[in-house]
């Protein structure tokens, strides 16, 4: 059962609660130019470099609009300048292997484990005497510190243990779904999902109570606060404060926050939905993501060396597309034989200059980082 993770805040930063941590991946679009400034400004600059005001120019703005989207798609697609490198944290549920990670996520890398082996915390089971040994040279003693070998020496052991006793956690990763499906499952931990037999609201709107029927007896109070999770249908995942709780029939009722896309969940989404409340709201295990995550727009539209491709790769498809128009029609009946159109001049214009600008996508004069040795 998949569990969602997905969303922007107004920022255009992934949000906290997708991917858990203290902090979203940040990114603040306030100190940048607008996307709809940077879209007027290559709007203009296809406009004018095509004459427009000079001679007719027959495009309409959703031709100038599908011109600047291509560019993009055409860069996020060849250039690696188009993904950054980030880390998140994302909180494993019990007995859960599939999560599903938000659409901007192009590539996980790595899952990285707190601790270096099956279990994770301080507890006295889990004393290590090398680990103190390295505390006590280096740390404790004051005016001495161990040599480079014994710092060599620790950091191998500990790779070694993190080998042999599930530091390193295996996944699979599918860029196209954004499933993440890690090769264990983390037990449980005290947390206590719920599985519900109906999830029913008396409307859409906001405010409305929403009727949680439960599969099983869980500990509710009236006033904590219960969490739905994993629940496809959009509005009704989040947080809420119980109004009543029924222990005969199982029922509770909360008050709806947002916006609900269905006035009740059915199939699928009732079945993968999960309920939990404050005493055991936590994680069976947080693990941070080394991923790779796709710029926003805006952010590409504000780089100075990107932009200008954007913007030349967006005027050439452009011209393909008025070459395309005029060359339906070789010429316009008029006076003295009439006027003859440019339409294949332009298709042919436009074909060499966006072969020129993705030629020099392999020369990275966008700014994309150079290919380093490649062995093997």
């Amino acid at each position: 059962m998949p569990t969602l993770k997905a969303g922007l805040n107004t920022r255009q930063s992934i949000q906290t609660q997708s991917l858990g941590g203290p902090g979203p991946i940040a990114f603040d679009g306030s100190t940048l130019n607008s996307v709809k400034q940077r879209h007027s400004d290559i709007i203009d600059y296809i406009r004018l470099r095509l004459a427009d005001g000079i001679v007719d120019v027959e495009l309409d703005h959703e031709h100038y609009h599908m011109a600047i989207k291509q560019s993009l798609i055409k860069y996020r697609q060849r250039a690696s300048n188009s993904v950054e490198e980030s880390y998140a944290f994302l909180e494993l549920l019990p007995e859960t292997q599939e999560y599903l990670l938000p659409n901007e996520i192009m590539q996980v890398r790595q899952v990285f484990r707190r601790g270096i082996g099956s279990v994770t915390g301080t507890t006295a089971s889990q004393f290590e005497p090398f680990a103190s040994g390295y505390l006590n040279t280096y740390m404790l003693v004051a005016g001495r510190v161990g040599g480079l070998t014994n710092y060599e020496l620790y950091t191998q052991y500990q790779e070694q243990a993190m080998k042999m006793f599930g530091g390193f956690i295996n996944f699979t990763w599918n860029p196209v779904s954004k499933k993440l499906t890690l090769i264990r499952k983390i037990p449980e931990t005290g947390r206590n999902y719920v599985r519900l037999n109906s999830l029913t609201s008396t409307g859409t709107a906001v405010g409305s109570t929403i009727t949680i029927t439960l599969a099983q007896s869980m500990a509710i109070n009236i006033g904590d606060t219960l969490t739905i999770a994993n629940c496809s249908v959009t509005g009704y995942n989040g947080a809420y404060n119980i109004l009543t709780y029924n222990p005969f029939n199982l029922q509770v009722t909360v008050t709806s926050g947002s916006l609900l896309a269905a006035a009740s969940v059915t199939g699928t989404a009732l079945s993968n939905t999960q309920i939990s409340t404050t005493g055991t709201d936590s994680p069976a295990e947080i693990v941070m993501l080394q991923i790779y995550n796709t710029k926003p727009d805006q952010m590409l539209l504000n780089d100075p060396y990107v932009y200008p491709w954007l913007q030349d790769y967006a005027y050439s498809f452009a011209k393909g597309i008025l070459g395309e128009a005029r060359s339906k029609f070789g010429t316009i009946a008029g006076p003295q034989g009439g006027t003859t159109l440019n339409g294949t001049a332009l298709i042919a214009e436009a074909k060499e200059e966006m072969a020129k600008l993705e030629e020099d996508l392999k020369l990275y004069i966008e700014g994309s980082t150079p290919l380093t040795w490649v062995i093997g």
